[in-house]
């Protein structure tokens, strides 16, 4: 079935009203007719499982059938810090798939090597409308039930300085040794109890070496994606997709 969001202010008891934009996609695009069944989440954690019973020229007005609560969701939080790319469409497609993973919170950063803007003012409230449109899709999309977070873009040393998470991981394929970087593989075998995890994904060419000092002096771990060199936006879904399934699996076995 297909997923539709609505405001949370639009759920009334056993009812709720789907209008604006998602009104739209759903009667004049996928033209749904009263009697079928359907998605609805606040991106606040709620889905529900309603059924069109009236159409009107401004909203469908739905049955609830069922209510769950961030159904499908991970017990870990993870967050990923992704460095604006030159090409806009992989930035856009690291969102889409960040979101389809299960990520909580998505930081765009300006860094050293970052070719858009070195100032988060030059960002234009029209480019964060479009990534916020592409985080919904996205839900839609997987049936989420919670909505990413998207942060204002920041600059590199405002994002290091972040410290409600427990774990914080730059990922960077640098040998030099007094960085004791490992792989991702052995550091997730070693973590235990974490809720809450921050990812720091680089631009081309990936973080300076005076940014990497800067993130292991704010707490930063140094890890590895192994001997290949990735674009960053393979990065982003490589890691985050790994330690979701880590945590999936360790979930599994408790």
């Amino acid at each position: 079935m297909e997923s539709f969001f609505i405001e949370p202010k639009n759920v009334k008891k056993n009812r709720a009203f789907v209008n604006g934009e998602e009104f739209h996609h759903l009667v004049r695009v996928l033209r749904k007719k009263v009697g079928e069944l359907i998605y609805l989440f606040d991106g606040t954690g709620k889905i529900y499982t309603a059924r069109i019973t009236k159409i009107t020229k401004d909203n469908a007005e739905c049955e609830i059938i069922e209510e769950n609560f961030m159904r499908g969701e991970l017990n870990v939080e993870i967050a990923v810090g992704q460095a604006l790319l030159k090409n806009p469409e992989r930035f856009e497609f690291a969102l889409e798939k960040l979101t389809e993973i299960g990520v909580r919170q998505i930081i765009p950063v300006l860094t050293e090597r970052v070719i858009v803007s070195k100032n988060p003012k030059d960002i234009s409230p029209n480019k964060i409308e479009r990534w916020r449109k592409i985080i919904l899709s996205a839900c839609k999309q997987s049936n989420r039930a919670f909505i990413p977070e998207l942060f204002e873009p920041v600059v590199f040393e405002e994002f290091i300085s972040l410290e409600k998470y427990e774990k914080k991981i730059i990922f960077h394929e640098s040998e030099v040794k007094s960085l004791n970087r490992v792989l991702l593989y052995d550091y997730l075998k070693n973590l235990k109890n974490v809720g809450s995890i921050l990812l720091a994904i680089g631009p081309e060419g990936g973080f300076t070496d005076e940014e990497i000092e800067k993130a292991v002096e704010s707490g930063f771990d140094v890890v590895s994606l192994g001997c290949r060199r990735l674009r960053s936006e393979t990065s982003s879904i490589v890691s985050a997709g790994v330690i979701s399934q880590f945590f999936i699996s360790e979930t599994k076995n408790l």
